[in-house]
């Protein structure tokens, strides 16, 4: 046997104890790649997964913090929301005419303590800062166009109703008109009257004849048939002036992990400007009435943002979803890249243990019959 047959013996010693060292490092740590020699593909691909992954669980916590944001905005708007429930019992109370002055004005010191509630809570609402129910965040509002509701009108005895339509205009305005059919003694007429909601100011219009169209600020009224049988009966329009909308900020929030996966997060204005009850005036019956068409508009507004709201949470909780479906995905792909093989490394390291042994003996037979290692290392035999 010569010296160089020794040598792929050494060769293969070294080979297989190379191997035998990597296959003991992948089973203690549990990691298939644990260097950039093993699989550089590999793991490149494996980063570029692990990092997508982590992309997916951050942009989940902005989730969930807006989230978090949201569910306490919808916390202050049911309060809101409970507090112009009683500004409407109040606003009801107050327009009955067998009320006395002193009888109005308490009922308008309970009304001006939950307005004080109202922008209270929603100028103060914040979460870690950021404002959440006083407009400033509320988003693009678009315009309106002028409105006009009949919240109230009577049957004629002859047909129809004391009002036969009503149409608005640029210059419409916003208020209450007033309609009574009254006997007198001439004949029917109507009384028509208009309180405005800025100035809580009523006017009597004027008095007209069945049938007429009366314009009373900027609103187009055409009554109907009326005669001295219906003497009486009323109606009652609810006018909104037109609006030109508004523009304000809305929250962003990174709710993916590349650029652009934005979410924006708009949050009702729940202020009493931004609900239209200012001026609530409940000293006569005629005011209560008007006050009583703002307090159910603003109902009627702040349920439409709480609805949105709750869109938005579900919208919210969607995204999260996705985000932890992709995290896992993300996951699992990188893991079945990295993550060594219990079964088959295993058998691995079994197979190298004994490849080792193998060319141990080789060296070592080689050694005591002839002498070679020894003469490898110019050791005299």
């Amino acid at each position: 046997m010569s010296f160089l047959s020794v040598g792929p013996a050494l060769n293969s010693l070294a080979y297989y104890q190379q191997q035998l060292t990597q296959a003991s490092n992948q089973a203690s740590s549990g990691n298939r790649l644990t260097s950039a020699a093993v699989d550089p593909s590999g793991l490149a691909i494996y980063n570029a997964l692990e990092s997508q992954a982590q992309g997916y669980d951050t942009a989940n916590q902005n989730v969930s913090q807006a989230t978090d944001a949201v569910n306490v905005t919808q916390g202050v708007t049911s309060g809101i929301q409970d507090a112009l429930s009683q500004l409407q019992g109040l606003a009801i109370e107050a327009g009955n005419g067998f009320n006395s002055p002193t009888d109005n004005a308490a009922l308008q010191t309970q009304a001006n303590a939950l307005l004080q509630q109202i922008n209270g809570d929603a100028t103060s609402a914040n979460f870690n800062g950021t404002a959440l129910a006083n407009g400033a965040n509320s988003g693009n509002t678009p315009a309106t166009a002028a409105a006009a509701t009949t919240t109230n009108n009577d049957n004629l005895a002859g047909g129809g109703n004391v009002i036969a339509s009503t149409a608005t205009s640029a210059a419409t305005t916003s208020g209450t008109i007033g309609v009574a059919v009254v006997n007198t003694g001439a004949g029917a007429q109507a009384t028509v009257t208009y309180t405005d909601s800025t100035t809580q100011q009523t006017t009597i219009v004027g008095q007209f004849a069945a049938g007429a169209v009366v314009n009373v600020n900027g609103t187009q009224v055409t009554l109907g048939n009326f005669t001295t049988q219906d003497a009486g009966t009323t109606a009652t329009v609810q006018t909104q002036a037109a609006t030109a909308g508004s523009t304000a900020g809305v929250v962003t929030v990174q709710s993916g992990p590349n650029a652009g996966q934005d979410t924006n997060v708009t949050l009702a204005n729940a202020t009493t400007s931004g609900l239209g009850i200012t001026n609530i005036d409940l000293s006569t019956p005629a005011n209560a009435a008007n006050s009583l068409g703002q307090i159910q508009a603003a109902i009627s507004n702040l349920n439409a943002g709480q609805a949105q709201l709750g869109a938005q949470t579900n919208a919210l909780q969607n995204t999260a979803n996705n985000n932890n479906i992709a995290s896992v995905n993300l996951t699992n792909s990188a893991s079945n890249i990295g993550d060594a093989n219990p079964a088959s490394l295993s058998a691995e390291l079994n197979s190298l243990r004994l490849q080792q042994q193998i060319s141990i003996a080789t060296i070592n037979n080689a050694n005591i019959t002839n002498g070679y290692l020894n003469r490898f290392f110019s050791v005299s035999a």
